[in-house]
């Protein structure tokens, strides 16, 4: 029984949830199921958590929400959502960039084929005249996505996908492992609900299909390290820490049942394998739908994102190289000052004409802010012509650059044009995060191309998968040193390859063997390990001197 419940409206979705007084408003989204944005896992630190609270039931401003708002914003309600504390009826606004279910999310990948091998194991009980069913699921940090496929043909029936409802716990990884460690409670909060979030999209996909739930007969799951302990609520205190050794990276095999999925049927469910603490499930499926690990010829393979695994496999040497490095969430739109998810109203391409900057937004709504690929694109627009320099340094006298509020800053576009009223710019603390970020990718790349004494005209391939690097314009990219212009690769952008993955390994047996021998042959490299890594990674976050517009 709740004491003294308070009632929450939330708007404009009209959803109302009753929670005890005191609650703040990102427990009382998490009570009514939303997900809310919580970059910092609700510690009041990033100040992204923006909502209105409206009626008389206001709370008073905390410290956190004093240095993270303009004294405008105060009183016209706004604070932050994991600092407000409601001790009244109240209704709260949610704007796009706080409402994380609204994102973009990309289902699906390239492979090179799905082919049923299910060998002659009983699995589970098929309804009498019914094709028996199996679901496939990539758990990223940021979006869940499933797939219905037919076990008996390899047909694809449907594909859905929702946010990661542990966003509301953390954006990063080390926010929601170090929310787990706390107890025995708070990991099963994060299970439970990840665990809801793929019943729910089950239902949803045999409701697509038209078909019936009792038809399921199969799960696979993948996800990177930490996900899949999350998921299984294993311990993560080896996640957390040198020598950053994860419970187990072998192949899981248990009941739906035991992990908390209800289906008529006791289905069996399939994890794939990891490689490391950080190199999980995932990437294994990534390499598994792109065949990196037995093509003819140098290819590499990475999934840019909040964790970054890259992949180099060298056919004449029979190695297969694979690490990890943390972007963090710029990417992904944080800890940019008008950064956000792939959400409508975000700006995710932007090209330089003669008469000034065509912008591409999510849903061609009015622009609020840039989601990763839209901050490539503004990074590579300045770099181009010249407002900031190979050092990443705004140049003051240049038009568009002006004083901000902290520091010189670049106005991309003024308020008039954009949908909350507000200029959209970007700031030095934002090419400076964005240089961290690509910093971290390029030397990961370059590591391992020394390691294997690969030169650049020996790739022949580079293989971008997840869904930033769907939707990354591949010149931005190469003009700011996130990639390498390998003269002689081909560049595919393949989509959610991981979930690709995960579907071959649901329908065939074979797959799931080759899936194990890719974890063991491949060779986990140690960035911080090795040697001039740290000369590389601050090499890597200038900007290329070439790409510069000469003044």
């Amino acid at each position: 029984m709740r004491t003294n419940p308070v009632r929450i409206t939330f708007q404009p979705i009209g959803t109302r949830v009753d929670v005890s007084a005191g609650s703040t408003v990102l427990e009382a989204g998490r009570e009514a199921g939303l997900i809310l944005v919580a970059n910092c896992g609700g510690n009041g630190l990033c100040g992204r958590c923006r909502v209105t609270v409206l009626g008389a039931n206001v709370p008073e401003p905390t410290d956190a929400e004093i240095h993270a708002l303009s004294q405008e914003e105060i009183k016209a309600g706004q604070r932050l959502a994991c600092r407000a504390r409601l001790h009244g009826d109240a209704g709260v606004y949610l704007p796009r960039t706080t409402l994380g279910s609204q994102q973009r999310l990309q289902l699906e990948g390239s492979a090179q084929g799905i082919s049923v091998d299910r060998g002659d194991e009983v699995i589970a009980r098929a309804a009498a005249g019914k094709c028996p069913l199996g679901v496939a699921v990539d758990i990223g940090c940021t979006k869940i996505a499933a797939y219905l496929l037919d076990l008996e043909s390899g047909d694809h029936l449907a594909a859905c996908g929702i946010a990661n409802p542990q966003i509301s716990y953390g954006e990063d990884l080390i926010s929601r492992l170090v929310f787990a460690r706390r107890g025995k409670q708070q990991a099963q909060e994060l299970a439970r609900c990840v665990r809801a979030a793929i019943s729910e999209l089950i239902n949803t996909l045999t409701k697509h299909a038209e078909v019936d739930p009792d038809q399921v007969a199969d799960l696979c799951v993948v996800g990177n390290t930490a996900m899949t302990h999350l998921f299984l609520e294993l311990p993560v205190d080896g996640l957390l820490a040198a020598p950053f050794v994860p419970a187990t990276t072998s192949a899981v095999d248990t009941r739906a049942s035991d992990v908390g999925i209800e289906l008529p049927n006791d289905v069996w469910l399939h994890v794939l394998p990891g490689i490391g603490a950080f190199v999980g499930a995932d990437h294994v499926a990534m390499i598994l739908a792109n065949g990196l690990h037995n093509c003819s010829h140098v290819a590499l393979g990475i999934d840019i994102g909040t964790n970054t695994e890259i992949v180099l496999f060298r056919p004449d040497q029979g190695l297969l190289l694979t690490t990890s490095c943390p972007a963090g969430p710029t990417f992904e739109g944080g800890h940019i000052r008008h950064g956000m998810r792939a959400a409508p109203g975000a700006i995710e391409r932007i090209e330089f004409r003669p008469g000034g900057l065509a912008l591409k937004t999510i849903g061609d709504q009015p622009p609020v802010g840039m989601c990763g690929s839209g901050v490539i694109d503004a990074v590579a627009l300045l770099l181009h012509t010249g407002v900031i320099d190979y050092r990443g340094h705004l140049q003051v006298g240049k038009a568009g650059v002006r004083r901000g509020a902290a520091g010189n800053e670049y106005l991309l576009i003024e308020a008039k044009d954009t949908g909350h009223g507000k200029d959209i710019v970007i700031t030095q603390q934002d090419i400076s995060e964005v240089q961290l970020a690509k910093a971290a990718v390029a030397a990961g790349i370059r590591t391992l191309l020394k390691v294997s004494n690969t030169r650049d005209e020996e790739v022949g391939e580079l293989v971008l998968a997840g869904a930033f690097g769907s939707y990354l314009d591949l010149d931005s990219s190469i003009a700011i040193g996130l990639l390498p212009g390998f003269p002689n690769a081909t560049f595919l952008q393949a989509g959610n390859a991981a979930g690709t993955g995960a579907k071959m390994a649901l329908v065939s047996s074979r797959m799931r063997v080759r899936a194990g021998q890719i974890a063991r042959r491949a060779v986990r490299i140690e960035l911080k390990q090795q040697e001039n890594f740290n000369r590389e990674l601050a090499h890597a976050t200038r900007f290329p001197a070439e790409k510069v517009k000469q003044t």
